[in-house]
């Protein structure tokens, strides 16, 4: 015998595999329920069903509540195999995830209506939906941290790479700059020698300008120099 709470599509879906399959539905419920309040106001003798299909989209708990009232039910009717349909929740969904952690592996959390087919079809077989075909919804918190660690070590190393790069890149600046303060005293050196040899040249020819000019205006300064020669 069988029971279920799911929508009208569902419920058309689960009622044409159990006339296949000769189950006999002994309850089924397709409004939106609270979960909690159905196991204890129910009159249904959950003991003479095997199987308790329950279709997440009509229960109006909270994740917590669903969690709790899933597993609790489980261990008040251990005998009775609970199928969850949870169409396209994540793998990694907390719900998912915290009935794995408890041992229930009849999860469905496709999308499409033909692998819910299917899916259903191997929960109500003899032996079910084992741990091997539902390892998806183990959690993956370990993973996640080792990934964060990585990241933390990816992230240290690019900062020591571009510190590195800016202490590369300030050295050959500072180097630069010196380089550049070199050239320029050199330029303005070698400006200053030019200036002074450029005065030194007018000073010489001034002074050879004005002996010159002495030499050719003074009559008496060239009679001496003409009687020094002709001596």
């Amino acid at each position: 015998m069988i029971g279920y709470i799911a929508g009208n599509s569902i419920s058309e879906l689960i009622k044409k595999i159990c006339k296949e399959l000769n189950i006999i539905i002994l309850n089924h419920e397709v409004e939106e329920i609270d979960f909690f309040k159905y196991i204890k106001q129910t009159k249904v003798n959950f003991n003479l069903i095997k199987y308790l299909i329950i279709d997440l989209d009509k229960i109006k708990n909270t994740n917590e509540e669903i969690i709790d009232s899933i597993i609790y039910f489980n261990e008040l009717y251990g005998n009775t195999r609970i199928i969850v349909i949870a169409r396209g929740y994540d793998s990694q969904n907390e719900i998912l995830t915290k009935l794995y952690e408890n041992k229930i592996y009849n999860i469905i959390n496709s999308n499409d209506e033909i692998e819910i087919e299917s899916y259903i079809r191997k929960c109500l077989s003899q032996e079910g939906l084992q741990e091997k075909d539902v390892k998806r919804f183990k959690k993956i918190e370990e993973e996640k941290v080792d990934k964060k660690r990585e990241y933390k070590k990816l992230n240290f190393k690019l900062r020591e790479k571009l510190n590195t790069a800016n202490k590369q890149i300030k050295q050959k600046t500072e180097k630069t700059h010196t380089q550049s303060n070199s050239v320029y005293f050199f330029a303005v050196l070698v400006e200053a020698v030019t200036r002074l040899v450029r005065l030194l040249c007018y000073c010489a020819i001034f002074l050879l300008t004005s002996l010159g000019l002495t030499f050719l205006f003074n009559e008496e300064l060239r009679n001496i120099v003409f009687q020094i020669f002709n001596n």
